[in-house]
């Protein structure tokens, strides 16, 4: 179940069938099929280089931090580094580390008997840093673990071991033992693409004094455009989980992204069409904040 052809299966699951098929040029066309193919017809490592040059394809996490001090690459050690770096570029004065962990689904499936099983996934994550800011990227993990498993095998329970936030605990503690890490509040930034009219809102969340207020769009009306007058108060106010609509008429940015600036994260739940608009959406949202 956990062999290496296994793990790199799983892997490319999680890309777009389309950039997966561009990339390898299989024969066969359905995805499964030609998954298979490619784990036959390839080595371990060039399926691991696909996936980290391809990571802004992917579903993603996005968390965003800052240091307190800027970021020194003659300080950077990499034998003290919590994962193995798989890759690693400077990018517009910053340096970018590929990460390929393992993360661990322990289930409880139901055949005739209850029986206790462990599925292993390679998750991808890209760690930019650059200055005072931190920046962590992890793709969303497959929700639908039934599916690796025969149909005759019912998954009853699912708990994450060295999942998603234990690799951030990890980063974060790597972090933090020669700098101070903090979130960072993006509200400045994500408030000036609103307010220049690049995104409107399909749901909003924000902090009053003594309350926390919701706004739910119907069908495809945004905030902004249908009630100025709320817009105009809650841009006096702390966001939360909000969920944005790309006004533009290009390809730059997704057409939908969550963003819960206060935490700093973002949330990017289908897959981008082009490789730049995760990291465009990012860049926008920095450089105005």
């Amino acid at each position: 179940m956990n062999d290496t052809r296994n793990l790199l299966r799983r892997l490319l699951k999680l890309y777009p069938v389309k950039v997966v098929k561009e990339y390898f040029d299989p024969e066969n066309s359905g995805q499964a099929d030609m998954i298979d193919e490619i784990v036959a017809n390839n080595t371990e490592a060039a399926i691991k280089a696909f996936a980290y040059s391809n990571h802004n394809h992917t579903k993603q996490h996005i968390f965003l931090y800052r240091l307190n001090q800027q970021f020194n690459i003659n300080t950077f050690n990499r034998l003290d580094f919590p994962f193995e770096i798989v890759n690693e570029t400077i990018t517009d004065g910053g340096y970018r580390f590929k990460l390929l962990p393992l993360v661990d689904f322990n289930v409880v499936i139901k055949a005739v008997d209850y029986e206790d099983a462990t599925i292993k996934f390679i998750q991808p994550v890209t760690v930019y840093v650059k200055n005072h800011d931190l920046i962590i990227q992890t793709t969303i993990m497959e929700k639908n673990i039934s599916s690796y498993f025969p149909a005759n095998q019912r998954v009853i329970d699912v708990k994450k071991e060295n999942s998603e936030d234990f690799i951030i605990d990890q980063l974060l503690n790597y972090w933090n033992n020669q700098n101070i890490v903090n979130q960072n509040d993006v509200n400045r930034g994500v408030k000036h693409l609103w307010e220049h009219n690049l995104i409107d809102s399909k749901f909003a969340k924000w902090k009053k004094d003594r309350s926390t207020t919701t706004e739910s769009m119907d069908e495809e009306y945004t905030l902004k455009e249908q009630y100025p007058d709320v817009y105009q108060n809650l841009m006096r106010s702390p966001l939360n989980k909000t969920v944005f609509k790309y006004k533009g008429d290009d390809d730059d940015f997704p057409k939908h992204f969550t963003a819960d600036p206060s935490n700093g994260t973002l949330n990017f739940a289908t897959y981008p069409e082009t490789q730049n608009q995760i990291e465009n959406v990012i860049s926008k949202i920095l450089s105005n904040n």
